[in-house]
């Protein structure tokens, strides 16, 4: 079942009210969005948007009760901006992005998002979107497909499996998530398999990533969307990977970073620094309680960022 990850500190964070114009970027199932739906009602607006079209689907329908103007949208979050444009919003007051897989996407075998199904080798969220994961491992150089996997999986044997799944690859053995769960294996020795998390956890997060370009220009986006807040307007952030967080942090300190003011200063007068239009809410990201956690485990690696427009 899915549960939407820290409710109560986005909830608090986000701080709504009645009447309010209120985006969930990947709106997913909706867990999210159902809660903020209820806290902009009666008169508030909901604008939803998700790659994911069936994700789309699932949160219209559960949101079919609640009485909000509700407008959803199939875009990737990065392109908001122009999607506000297009629906005649030029600012809003609050922004919500959890950058998360979605339980029911992970659970659905078609996708071939999880190694425990032998599915096709998919990995897309936007299945409209041509490239899947077979053709990018087609396709990919062996040296090229070893960098993924260290830097988005931080995978340590990211040589030896790259090498082990372009061999197969290259056999005409690589086709499903069981065989590229058979090149992992297949690479890592046994005595240095982890008895933690499966020894394809990493692969397959970075080859999703890479599928999916889920890191590709994040820090712009995410300073373009908080460009489009009401003044008072508030934007949160769950992050799941460390260069998505990285990208949050960099994109809000450079928001709520005074900016010198350096005219004259060619002229031997010193500049001025320009009070920030934005306050960082949170100084450091939150973290899931142990509670939480234990009762939602899909949630351990999630880091909450938060700001607030002041002018």
């Amino acid at each position: 079942m899915h549960k939407p990850v820290m409710l109560g500190e986005v909830m608090s964070l986000l701080n709504l009210q009645p009447g309010e114009v209120v985006v969930d970027g990947t709106v997913g199932m909706g867990g999210h969005a159902l809660a903020i739906a209820e806290h902009i009602a009666p008169d508030g607006t909901l604008i939803a948007l998700d790659r994911d079209t069936t994700m789309l689907e699932n949160a219209r329908q559960r949101l079919s009760g609640v009485g909000v103007n509700q407008l959803f949208v199939h875009a990737d979050y990065r392109d908001l901006p122009d999607v506000l444009d297009e629906l005649g919003y030029p600012t809003v007051h609050a922004v919500l992005i959890d950058m998360g897989i979605c339980s029911d996407q992970l659970d659905d075998p078609e996708r071939g998002l999880a190694f425990r199904y032998d599915a096709p080798l998919d990995m897309r969220l936007d299945r409209e979107q041509a490239t899947t994961a077979f053709h990018l491992l087609q396709k990919i150089k062996q040296s090229d497909l070893a960098k993924i996997l260290r830097e988005y999986g931080d995978e340590r044997w990211a040589g030896p499996i790259a090498k082990a799944i372009v061999r197969r690859r290259d056999r005409g053995q690589m086709n499903t998530t069981g065989d590229l769960v058979a090149a992992v294996m297949e690479a890592i020795p046994r005595k240095f398999q982890d008895r933690r998390i499966h020894p394809a956890t990493r692969t397959f997060q970075a080859v999703r990533i890479a599928v999916n370009r889920e890191l590709d220009d994040l820090e712009p986006a995410f300073i373009a969307i908080a460009q489009r807040l009401k003044a008072g307007g508030r934007m949160v952030v769950l992050a799941y990977h460390s260069l998505e967080d990285r990208a949050v942090k960099h994109a809000f300190r450079q928001l709520t970073t005074p900016v010198a003011d350096l005219v004259g200063v060619g002229n031997g007068r010193s500049g001025e620094a320009t009070a920030p239009a934005y306050q960082l809410l949170t100084p450091k990201p939150l973290e899931p309680t142990e509670a939480e956690i234990a009762d939602n485990p899909r949630a351990r690696s999630a880091k909450l960022r938060a700001l607030k427009r002041i002018r």
